[in-house]
């Protein structure tokens, strides 16, 4: 009996899809025979995305791939943007989603602990923990997402949760808010499974804006706190995604892609200036 491709003909939205993992993560997912949506913040860039993906897979058709804006930073109106996104990709509930992918992140002032503020704490939680909570809420419901084993919500964390950088401390608290909520919405909305991939350093254009407030003295930070002595590519990282959309038996875990960071050691890492000082 051949092999299934799980993916083929299923339904998959990403947040954050038009750059770096959730780009690759679309691309995957097209290539795999899956129709793709993907979500930004700004229309003209996701619609520059789009077209991209479409080039890239001539032989399928161009509706196969499209894409929406959504603001997920707009607090006090995050449900209804939300609920707005989930009417239109799935044409008001008529065509539900077989899986989300969230990889949508940005990257907030992080204060050293003497410079904290109660603003400052709470700005990285809006895109982190807020919006996939809610989209958790909206598929509780049936009405956008099937409830079944088969159907999955893939969260995104980061290295830094287990093995914080100097001064990350802010990074390391939200991540570990969201690795915690992954694990309760797994009971929550189960049979819908809902994992979480923690990334690396990868390639992306997130990773390049840090080396640019940092200097290349970073990239090599990154390095020595890798087994590979490498930076992660996206289309690597891709490849767990894929594995908790394919899986119906996976629930509740969190997957590494980290060139054995964990394992690393014992440098200092990355500091808030790229020289491994707090």
């Amino acid at each position: 009996m051949a092999h299934p491709n799980k993916l083929a003909n299923t339904r998959i939205l990403v947040f954050g899809g038009t750059s770096g993992i959730g780009f690759a993560v679309a691309s995957l997912c097209l290539s795999s025979g899956a129709t793709v949506m993907i979500s930004g913040s700004q229309q003209p860039k996701v619609d520059s995305k789009v077209s991209l993906l479409q080039k890239a897979y001539p032989n399928l058709p161009s509706s196969q791939v499209s894409g929406h804006a959504v603001d997920l930073l707009d607090t006090d109106n995050l449900e209804a943007n939300i609920k707005d996104l989930f009417e239109k990709v799935t044409d008001g509930g008529k065509q539900k989603l077989n899986h989300i992918v969230f990889t949508a992140g940005n990257i907030p002032n992080m204060p050293s602990i003497a410079e904290m503020t109660i603003p400052a704490a709470l700005a990285m939680g809006t895109i982190r923990f807020l919006a996939p909570l809610l989209i958790a809420k909206l598929l509780s419901a049936g009405v956008y997402m099937p409830i079944s084993p088969s159907s999955s919500l893939t969260l995104t964390g980061g290295t830094n949760t287990q093995k914080p950088f100097p001064g990350w401390t802010l990074a390391a608290c939200w991540g570990g808010v969201a690795e915690g909520m992954m694990r309760g919405l797994a009971v929550d909305i189960a049979p819908i499974r809902v994992n979480m991939v923690e990334p690396g350093a990868i390639q992306t254009e997130l990773l390049q804006k840090i080396v640019d407030r940092l200097g290349d003295v970073a990239v090599e930070a990154m390095k020595r706190e890798t087994l590979t002595g490498t930076i992660g590519v996206p289309s690597d990282c891709a490849e767990s995604y894929a594995w908790f959309m394919r899986d119906d038996f996976v629930t509740g875990t969190v997957a590494a892609t980290n060139g054995g960071r964990y394992l690393a050691g014992p440098g200092v890492g990355l500091g808030r200036d790229g020289t491994g000082k707090a």
